[in-house]
């Protein structure tokens, strides 16, 4: 199996997240539908779907934000610190050409890859992709 195919834990969650946005977006309009076909008289049946529809939306596209991947992928992988994890971390640093997070965000990166460094199944070689990749890949953000 590569570490790039369909099913790898990256893929999963951009999938989970695309899936949040087109669901929230269907919602959305049907809520806004439903409140300029019926008028005031469905406001609630309207705000049932809108509201649902906008969180989901948002949240969709808030995970599909490079600095967001990233960080979701370093809180995991310092969780549950496995081969998936961190290649699912390799994965959100490498889709990008840069990552732009905070001094926290940064540290949160480099403590994912050393949690993952000391298990005993660490692999040397995908250790070493993630330090090239987090060095080539994150800008340090000032504010």
């Amino acid at each position: 199996m590569s570490n790039r195919s369909n099913n790898s834990y990256y893929q999963r969650y951009r999938g989970a997240a695309i899936r949040f946005q087109v669901i929230g977006g269907i919602l959305l309009a049907a809520g806004i539908g439903a409140n300029f076909l019926f008028d005031s008289s469905m406001l609630v049946v309207s705000l049932i779907f809108a509201g649902p529809g906008a969180f989901l939306l948002i949240t969709g596209g808030s995970s599909m934000r490079p600095h967001n991947l990233v960080k979701a992928f370093a809180q995991q992988c310092i969780r549950e610190p496995s081969r998936e994890m961190a290649q699912g971390l390799l994965d959100a640093l490498t889709q990008q050409k840069s990552v732009r997070l905070l001094n926290n965000s940064l540290q949160l990166v480099h403590n994912a890859v050393a949690v993952y460094e000391q298990t005993e199944d660490a692999d040397p070689q995908l250790v070493q992709q993630l330090h090239e990749a987090a060095e080539e890949r994150i800008v340090k953000k000032v504010f």
